[in-house]
């Protein structure tokens, strides 16, 4: 698809233009996922430690845990492949769009996020369907990779262990790789239910899931 320069600045800055003054969420890619996660979530008491995996600190608190109780644990000097924590040490781990960066068979690191939580205690990982390539470009390089792509019913297969899948799912629609072309997924959506960018981050087909995400419990 050939998009000329001038015509994604002009989109640009009329995204930018219609939502002056106005209160915005998170970029279209996530507007609607974090939505459905808070909602999703909304009642869990944690009492202990909610485990960060590299830099997922904002999804922690989405979902209900407290700034005390996130314990970050980023890459390289964590790895989900192989968590440096004892058994059932938390009450939450949690992943935002890393899933498809690991470096191992993608059952290891959900085992892993198994043992370390414990019992009744959940887990949410975001990650990629149909987004597209976004590691080095030069193979072998650690923690600038892309290798994994998953689909809702993938991530819920993974889960088997748990007790519960409280959800499994996706968002994303036709109008991805234009919205992409022109630059506009890292536009903040305003939370006016009105307006047409509101609606578009909305605007949903799961055949076209750009994003995917699982809770489940342990």
């Amino acid at each position: 698809m050939f998009l000329s320069k001038p015509l994604i600045k002009i989109a640009q800055t009329l995204w930018d233009v219609s939502i002056l003054g106005m209160d915005r969420g998170e970029h279209i890619v996530r507007y609607a996922m974090y939505h459905r996660i808070e909602k999703a979530t909304e009642g869990f008491d944690y009492n202990g430690k909610v485990l960060s995996i590299s830099h997922s600190d904002y999804l922690c608190k989405l979902v209900g845990a407290k700034d005390e109780q996130i314990i970050s644990a980023a890459y390289p000097e964590y790895n989900i492949c192989n968590l440096d924590f004892p058994d059932e040490t938390f009450d939450a781990v949690v992943s935002d769009q890393v899933l498809e960066h690991i470096e191992c068979y993608p059952s290891r690191a959900i085992n892993e996020c198994y043992r370390a939580l414990k019992s009744g205690g959940i887990m949410v990982h975001t990650t990629c369907f149909m987004t597209p390539f976004h590691g080095n470009s030069n193979f072998g390089v650690p923690g600038d990779a892309d290798y994994w792509r998953y689909t809702p019913h993938g991530l819920q297969f993974l889960c088997q262990k748990f007790s519960k899948i409280i959800q499994a799912d996706g968002w994303g629609n036709p109008l991805m790789p234009f919205i992409g072309g022109l630059g506009l997924v890292h536009k903040p959506v305003p939370h006016a239910p009105w307006h047409p960018l509101h609606k578009l981050a909305m605007y949903d087909r799961k055949s076209y899931s750009y994003v995917v995400w699982v809770i489940a419990q342990k």
